[in-house]
């Protein structure tokens, strides 16, 4: 089966076409399958991970109830022997207010009775007065010691604060350690502070915390187990599992026997280990779930949350397999499916392919004998083609109508192309033989008598074969030059003859007449006598004194010239004289003078210098030229066309000229 036959290529199509369709069927049933399936695991790992996280807290929640409970029993406690070491002081304060001791007396009796209070027990009291200084105590080594230095549980200078808050308030309670070392160890305990306002003292109750933390140790221990054992026996997916590490790097619930090196393992593309990546979840208890990709085992789906009470992480983990094993098993199927149906296509595809290409051989072969036949003579249809159309009446017969038309077409047709070929050949050759006409209008150089004194320089560009701008210059009568310029308002021969006829007119009409306004009033008048297609030509005359640089002109509805001196100052000689030529006869025209000194520059150009465009549309514009020629001060008149073509060609690029382009330039030489 070659690819180059029609029926290969049906064939070819049809295979491919199933082929790509059942594989886009599988790889989109596959993707949609997978996303369903891992949404709802990843939800469900959340959901299990959210009830962790609820139990845990409530199981929290009743470890702290029970410890509050307790500590306020205690604290009842303290408040009612502080109420009794009250009375006490009270009773001692009134004898002393009764006169019945003195201050010094009655505090003496007070400090002795503390002392022996409680005395060998782990609750005791002590009073310390505004020195932060121990001065009775039922623990004899507190006796003297400086509460300054202790700090309580959250870190606040103990005394002080209970000191202030007892004055504010009337008691404070507070949990330190004692003794205190640097190393922030010792025995932790609590207590209940009240002042005594007549002697400035702050007494205090105090016990040892260890039976509350003790209690709350084992009421932890049988929560991890209660917490283990429900992970123990859950499981995700259908190999995933949980587990709970804690910030000291121990495991409260281990991984299975088969992943316990898993948390040391890295992950491939951050390079950090698993252990590292759960030490990176915030500490805000959200649920955070990211790909763990291990070098030594398969990819895993991690879910992981931080329970902050408890300092714990606790840790969902299942295998990507796991996720995705579904969608493979129904891929699989779906690929066995369309085999089947694809092989079945396949042949289906053979014999129709056989049928259509049949007539389609016929046709190519009948093409492919066209160029040998001559087309300039009618000949026969073999039958076989000419039958098609009816015995196919599809496509192919259609196909093969066109051919029979083509066949006729083809002979009608190329004896007309002939034809038109001669036809454009000889139009062509006579639009180059019009472009060498023109182009040998154009002036010749000036004599050398006069090249002495001027220096003058013009060119034009036509944007067809042959153009509608002209310029012309020669020597009067008398002796000065006459210079023009002109733009046809027609592109092409009827501007180029137009151009012509207005040439010939300025020639003809200064052989009796010097002054540049009667010179361009006998051009229009001639112009206009028989104009059928309204034609005008907008036309620039100069006339210059080559002695004294006086310098006479006349412009009708052409472009402004300018003035170029020596320092690259520029100036306009700006003045309508009239309206262009060939639009009205007995048309007055005014003359204009001005001097052209040594070493100036007089320029001339039509309008496709300024509106030359380049590829976004933007014109060129009278400015550019006027900035050009000032920065460049050309040294003489080719100079000065040079440098305006030049940059001209680099403002358009390879843009269409739009208009022809004509420029000429006069310097007039120090006499």
């Amino acid at each position: 089966m070659r690819l180059t036959s029609l029926r290969s290529k049906i064939f070819l199509l049809v295979g491919l076409t199933l082929l790509i369709s059942a594989v886009a069927v599988m790889l989109v049933t596959e993707h949609d399958v997978r996303k369903t399936v891992v949404a709802s695991e990843r939800l469900a790992v959340k959901n299990v991970l959210n009830l962790l996280l609820r139990d845990s807290d409530a199981r929290w929640g009743s470890l702290l109830n029970d410890k509050i409970t307790t500590v306020r029993a205690d604290r009842k406690e303290m408040v009612e022997q502080g109420a009794l070491i009250r009375s006490v002081l009270d009773m001692y304060a009134d004898q002393v207010v009764r006169k019945e001791l003195g201050t010094e007396q009655a505090q003496h009796l007070a400090i002795q009775w503390i002392n022996r209070l409680f005395k060998g027990r782990d609750r005791y009291s002590f009073v310390f007065n505004h020195d932060l200084t121990v001065i009775a105590s039922g623990n004899r080594k507190l006796l003297g010691a400086s509460l300054a230095g202790i700090k309580d549980f959250k870190g606040h200078p103990m005394a002080a604060a209970a000191y202030q808050e007892a004055r504010t308030s009337g008691q404070s309670f507070a949990i330190y350690r004692w003794p205190q070392y640097s190393n922030g160890t010792g025995e932790l305990r609590y207590a209940y502070f009240a002042y005594f306002q007549p002697w400035d003292w702050v007494y205090a109750i105090t016990d040892n915390a260890r039976g509350v933390v003790k209690q709350f140790q084992v009421r932890r221990q049988d929560m991890q187990r209660a917490i283990g054992e429900t992970l123990e026996s859950l499981r995700l997916a259908q190999s995933g599992f949980a587990f709970i590490a804690a910030d000291d790097g121990s495991l409260v619930v281990p991984l299975p026997k088969p992943q316990t090196g898993l948390l040391q393992e890295r992950d491939t593309h951050s390079d950090k280990t698993l252990h590292d990546l759960l030490r990176a979840i915030p500490p805000n208890g959200e649920i955070s779930s990211f790909q763990f990709d291990s070098s030594g085992q398969e990819p895993w789906e991690i879910t992981a949350a931080y329970f902050k009470p408890l300092k714990w992480t606790i840790v969902a983990a299942v295998p990507r397999r796991d996720l995705t094993a579904a969608a493979i098993q129904l891929r699989n199927r779906l690929a066995w499916v369309f085999l089947i149906v694809l092989v079945a296509s396949l042949a289906v595809a053979w014999a129709l392919s056989t049928r259509i290409s049949r007539p389609l051989r016929q046709l190519a072969d009948f093409a492919r004998k066209l160029p040998e036949q001559d087309l300039s003579t009618a000949a026969p249809i073999p039958e076989r083609i000419s039958r098609l159309p009816k015995d196919q009446p599809d496509e192919v017969g259609r196909l093969a109508a066109t051919f029979i038309f083509m066949d006729q077409q083809l002979r009608e047709k190329i004896a007309r192309l002939v034809q038109e070929t001669s036809s454009r050949e000889r139009f062509e050759s006579e639009l180059n033989i019009a472009h060498s006409i023109q182009m040998g209008l154009l002036p010749v150089p000036l004599p050398n008598e006069v090249l002495r004194k001027v220096d003058l320089h013009a060119t034009m560009i036509p944007a067809k074969e042959v153009g509608g701008d002209l310029y012309d210059y020669f020597v009067l009568p008398d002796g000065r030059l006459c210079f023009a310029i002109g733009d046809v308002s027609d592109k092409g021969v009827p501007a180029a003859l137009f151009m012509a006829v207005t040439r010939t007119l300025i020639r003809a009409s200064a052989e009796d007449e010097t002054d540049p306004a009667l010179i361009m009033e006998r051009v229009n008048n001639r112009l206009s006598e028989n104009n059928p297609n309204l034609m005008f030509v907008t036309l620039l005359l100069a006339v210059l004194d080559l002695d004294s640089g006086e310098l006479a002109w006349c412009n009708a509805g052409h472009l402004p010239p300018c003035v170029l001196d020596a320092n690259g100052s520029l100036r306009m000689l700006k003045g309508r004289s009239g309206p262009a030529c060939g639009v009205q006869e007995d048309i007055p025209y005014k003359s204009f003078n001005a001097t052209l000194e040594p070493g100036e520059i007089f320029v001339g150009y039509t309008d496709g210098v300024t509106e030359a465009l380049n590829p976004d549309n933007k014109l060129y514009e009278e400015a550019r030229m006027v900035q050009l020629l000032t920065d460049q001060k050309p040294a003489d008149a080719q100079a000065a066309t040079a440098a305006l073509l030049h940059d001209i060609r680099n403002f358009v690029q390879d843009a269409e000229q739009s208009d022809d382009i004509t420029l000429i330039a006069v310097k007039r030489f120090t006499s």
